[in-house]
């Protein structure tokens, strides 16, 4: 009548971990906790005895109230990379249409400017970033979720910067492939 589940979720060093336990016998205790790189939340929440017959329901909603109780379930890092070869310098606006404006900088030749961020649950994310160097200029889409969310590795993104565009680093292929022209 009684059962146990032991649950672990661990996305990456920068995203979620959730540690559930359950527990045969006459007490029931479900202990939960949820930790973030930015934010630490922790609770315990003690039941009374849980029979399978009379409850199931329960455990969906209790790993739903779980899962959402964390919003932030995937995240992501995005690196621009200045490959244009000799002093050529990359000025770089990049900016989230629904969060975040990044700042404009200059990266300099063989140097790179990252950022990381998290994806919430219900939520897409997007970044755009304006570039250019000598007379080019362009504002290019360095991250879409649905587009690039499976094609980067270990949801990292190199993005390399060359004269002739801007090359992707596709986990798949093992290789940098040109996704834009200037």
């Amino acid at each position: 009548e009684y059962f146990t589940i032991s649950l672990f979720f661990q996305l990456s060093s920068n995203a979620l971990h959730i540690h559930v336990k359950v527990t045969i016998g006459g007490n029931y205790i479900h202990k939960q906790n949820i930790s973030n790189s930015k934010s630490i939340m922790k609770s315990t929440i003690t039941m009374t005895p849980w029979k399978f017959d009379e409850q199931m329901i329960m455990f969906p909603l209790v790993l739903l109230v779980i899962v959402c109780s964390h919003p932030t379930v995937n995240g992501f890092e995005v690196f621009l990379i200045n490959n244009l070869g000799g002093n050529t310098n990359l000025a770089v606006h990049c900016f989230s249409p629904q969060v975040k404006n990044l700042g404009s900088l200059v990266i300099l030749p063989g140097d790179d400017f990252h950022w990381e961020f998290g994806i919430n649950i219900g939520t897409t994310a997007e970044y755009e970033c304006d570039m250019g160097y000598g007379n080019k200029q362009k504002r290019f889409q360095v991250f879409a979720e649905r587009r690039d969310a499976l094609r980067c590795g270990n949801q990292k993104c190199y993005w390399r910067v060359d004269r002739d565009g801007l090359y992707l680093y596709i986990k798949e292929v093992d290789d940098y492939q040109k996704q834009f022209s200037w």
